[in-house]
């Protein structure tokens, strides 16, 4: 599994990602990448 690092430096934006996760947070983070990738493949067509 590859690594990944991500930096929030909004303190309040982290706050309020954390609070709307349902998930762990490593899974919030997979699934906002790939709907990032998929957003992109749509942008490239």
């Amino acid at each position: 599994m590859k690594k990944y690092l991500l930096l929030v430096e909004d303190e309040r934006l982290w706050e309020k990602f954390k609070q709307g996760t349902t998930r762990d947070i490593n899974t919030e983070i997979i699934e906002l990448i790939r709907k990032k990738i998929e957003g992109a493949k749509k942008n490239e067509k």
